[in-house]
């Protein structure tokens, strides 16, 4: 049925349906024979054989089936020109598709809804179902489909106005550029129409003209493709090649619909006003106008906004149904409900117990939290005063102009100060909240391969300070010095922790190569020596 729809008619076509003996073989049956009709392009206005099918799937509840039953029968009054049953059959199909998965037929459903209602002028809500069948088109990677969402939504976009040219041609360009190949060539040749159209609103005449032309080059039958001679019929009209304009206009008019021989005679009266012929002009108006009434009586929007109503009104009674159910549902669950309370009362006061173990753990840990904070401020002041002191005695061998062995003791006492204080601004940092939220976050990634938490721009902005107060204002001076970038500065200060590269993707969202990469361009922006290896040892010395 897939790949060789006409095979598998020519095989059903074999088959005597009295030979089927059960009401399940005549169901199948009758619903292959139509799918095999309509993928063989066969029109098909009776909807009696499908009516075999339908009530059968629908007493079985076999959703899978339900849903190609229903759609077909909606294909049926669509070939009928039964615009509301045909909306109603695929409104009831639509979340039917949906439980049994079927993404594929979905899809076809969605763009057949879509189409009629674009049809019958429903514009908005043609394009929410084109919306949603784009959407589909991209999750199962269907180019047909998705080519064919996108064109319409560029009509709809046309028929907005000029504010929504813009949106529909980088639309209809997707549509166009992604159907290329010779397999696509049908849908090709519909967006190449549309295409032309909007280049005729845009006046970029050449354009309309080319895409209109490259319309009818594109189709099978160009003997019958009167949509497409009135396009090219009217991009000859705007740029005044009356004489082209009128050969391709009356070839449309051999055409069944209403529309478009509505839109023809439209135009020959205005080419037959323009070389002066006003009498020939009022009677192709007249027939203008006549085409135009029958294409307004010929209007089915109502019956697709009461087929709306009928699925609305049946999902209520369904409901109603379903609650009736649900009341008896209930009262059986009361029953067990009581018996189950009394075992969760038994239960509830374990749990107490457990919640109360747990409040207990967590007023421990709050009370260490702030211990540790405490600890993290007594640590912070003792690095401010080695800050102090190591200035001062900087200051004092500075001062020494002569005495070199005092110059040298002075030195010695001024290294060991250092030592200690880049002790303590280790120790600051990993009593810091910032250290302690990155450890979190590591943590959260190693066990659960996510986190709850991210590192905020205030995050980010205390972890410079707390790197800046242990290294001596590297970040800070770096920056200024060379212009580094948020991320260049983020990556120094992570690359300053003691954290392993591995686990620095967890904090900056990076990857590990990007990380590396970004190691690469911040060493060669910085001037960084040949033979330093890694960027934090620059940034130790630096």
């Amino acid at each position: 049925m897939e790949e060789y729809p006409d095979s598998a008619l020519h095989m059903l076509q074999t088959i005597e349906p009295q030979q089927l003996s059960t009401q399940a073989d005549r169901a199948y049956y009758a619903l292959l024979m139509t799918q095999a009709r309509d993928k063989n392009y066969i029109v098909q206005t009776d909807d009696s054989l499908i009516q075999i099918a339908i009530p059968y799937y629908d007493s079985i509840g076999e959703v899978a089936m339900q849903a190609k039953a229903h759609y077909y029968k909606g294909c049926i009054y669509r070939d009928a020109n039964l615009c509301g049953e045909a909306v109603l059959e695929y409104l009831t199909a639509i979340p039917l598709a949906k439980k049994a998965k079927n993404q594929k037929l979905l899809g076809l459903i969605y763009n057949h809804a879509g189409y009629l209602y674009y049809l019958q002028d429903l514009v908005e809500e043609a394009d929410s179902i084109y919306q949603l069948a784009e959407q589909l088109a991209i999750q199962r990677n269907d180019t047909s489909l998705w080519a064919d969402a996108l064109t319409f939504q560029g009509k709809i976009n046309i028929e907005k106005g000029i504010a929504y040219y813009s949106v529909a041609e980088k639309k209809l360009l997707k549509a166009f550029n992604m159907t290329s190949t010779p397999h696509y060539k049908h849908i090709q040749a519909n967006v190449a129409a549309s295409l032309s159209s909007l280049y005729s609103h845009m006046k970029q005449k050449e354009k309309a003209i080319r895409y209109a032309k490259l319309n009818i080059s594109l189709r099978e039958d160009t003997t019958r493709c009167y949509r497409a001679f009135l396009l090219l019929g009217d991009a000859y009209f705007k740029i005044g090649k009356y004489d082209s304009a009128t050969i391709y206009i009356n070839k449309s008019l051999l055409t069944t619909g209403y529309g478009t021989k509505a839109s023809a005679y439209m135009r020959l009266a205005e080419i037959a006003q323009i070389q002066g012929d006003l009498e020939k002009s009022l009677t192709l108006t007249d027939k203008y106008t006549l085409y135009l009434d029958s294409l307004h009586a010929a209007q089915q929007s109502n019956d697709i906004l009461n087929a709306e109503k009928k699925v609305a009104e049946q999902q209520y009674t369904n409901t109603l149904s379903y609650d009736k159910h649900k009341q008896f549902i209930l009262i059986t669950a009361s029953a067990i409900l009581i018996f189950i309370i009394i075992i969760g009362c038994i239960i509830l006061n374990k749990h107490r117990q457990k919640a109360h173990d747990l409040e207990q753990n967590q007023l421990q840990l709050k009370q260490e939290q702030q211990e540790l904070q405490e600890r993290y401020l007594q640590v912070r002041n003792k690095l401010k005063k080695k800050d102090i002191v190591i200035t001062t005695l900087q200051q004092e061998i500075n001062l020494q102009q002569a005495d070199e062995k005092k110059k040298q003791q002075l030195q010695q006492e001024l290294n060991a100060f250092q030592q200690e204080r880049n002790a303590l601004a280790k120790e600051v940092f990993e009593h810091s909240k910032i250290a302690a939220k990155m450890e979190r976050i590591i943590a959260s990634y190693k066990a659960c391969d996510k986190s709850d938490e991210r590192l905020s721009e205030e995050d980010w902005k205390c972890l410079i300070v707390e790197t800046d107060m242990r290294w001596n204002k590297v970040i800070t001076r770096l920056s200024t010095q060379y212009k580094l970038s948020k991320i260049e500065r983020h990556l120094c200060c992570l690359f300053l922790t003691d954290f392993p590269i591995a686990n620095l993707a967890y904090l900056i969202q990076l990857t590990r190569s990007t990380i590396y990469r970004k190691e690469k361009e911040i060493k060669k922006k910085i001037s960084c020596p040949s033979d330093i290896s890694k960027l934090r040892d620059f940034l130790e010395i630096y």
